[in-house]
């Protein structure tokens, strides 16, 4: 989820707050089980007193075990790193070659941050096999909720953004383009399977390995991406163009934030509540009524809360009247 042109503090901030007073005052009083006082009275408990710093968006700063719902990191880090795009959009818009050169330097500044203190702290970006949980809070709270260790995946939109706005349309010959989609087919893929052998019984973590992949995954998966939606622009996106602008996307965009708020307290509710011990099946990676529920308080936020903040905005802003 990126802020993007429009999406403001009046669509943000309404739905974050009344989440979180949802799963601070309201949600530990319906329901119980041998995991609510570990995954719902907890987060309660850290909401009360840490919520303040969520609704400044600067609870990604403060580490990962003392953070109101940890999910919302990503909102904070996006705000950080909206509010310093403007210097990088000036310089390429204004000053080409030095905004290109700045841009580099911090993304590859990023790049390097990121595989150092992987490397130097012994992290781990992948939930891998037998993953200690102090490793996987250290990771959250030294890296991954970090807007310097985001900033190079972040900076490929902004390049991206830059190159659709006032690049001249590149013509491409079939051979090129298989040549680039054959190249950038595996190099996306590999960010998302290549540390499929970590799930492997008896991994034992290797610490070269770790930081190669935190520092190279954002640049592979976010080249691709870009790659993909600068294709689907121009006109040569193969079968992603009919895919993404499938029209019934535009639904889901509507209520993408709000599913991004929702889930989590839903995930928690119902581990909090489980009783028993099931045993793992394939068909138990996409819970039907536990996304049914996801969406159903997703659309019940969006037209409860947030769409009527962007009206008030809209009321009170209006040019004209």
């Amino acid at each position: 989820m990126h802020l993007e042109r429009g999406e403001d503090l009046s669509r943000i901030l309404p739905s974050l707050v009344t989440v979180i007073l949802c799963c601070t005052y309201l949600l530990p009083n319906i329901g119980s089980g041998p995991l609510w006082p570990l995954v719902v009275t907890h987060h309660s408990n850290l909401c009360k007193k840490y919520m303040w710093r969520n609704m400044l968006l600067i609870h990604n700063y403060f580490g990962f075990e003392k953070m109101c719902l940890t999910h919302t990191h990503q909102v904070g880090i996006d705000m950080q790193l909206f509010l310093i795009t403007p210097i990088f959009a000036y310089l390429l818009w204004h000053r080409r070659k030095v905004g290109l050169w700045f841009l580099g330097v911090v993304a590859l500044l990023s790049t390097v941050l990121r595989f150092w203190v992987t490397w130097d702290n012994s992290l781990s970006h992948v939930v891998h096999y037998g993953i200690p949980i102090s490793r996987m809070f250290k990771t959250a709270s030294l890296s991954y909720i970090l807007p310097t260790h985001r900033a190079t995946i972040y900076l490929i939109g902004v390049l991206l953004s830059y190159v659709l706005r006032y690049s001249r349309k590149t013509v491409f010959s079939t051979l090129q383009l298989c040549a680039i989609w054959s190249i950038l087919y595996p190099i996306t893929l590999s960010a998302w399977l290549g540390p499929v052998h970590m799930s492997v019984k008896g991994y034992q973590y290797n610490k070269l390995q770790a930081a190669l992949y935190a520092a190279l995954s954002p640049i592979f998966w976010g080249t691709g991406i870009a790659w993909v939606i600068y294709a689907v622009n121009r006109g040569f996106g193969s079968w992603f163009g009919p895919l993404l602008k499938w029209k019934y996307f535009v639904f889901f965009t509507k209520i993408s934030y709000a599913v991004y708020l929702i889930q989590f307290p839903v995930f928690f509710y119902n581990v909090g509540k489980t009783r028993h011990v099931d045993e793992y099946k394939p068909y138990m990676m996409l819970q039907v009524i536990e996304t049914g529920l996801i969406v159903l308080l997703a659309i019940i936020l969006t037209l409860t809360v947030e769409l009527p903040f962007q009206n008030i905005k809209k009321v009170l802003f209006a040019q004209g009247k």
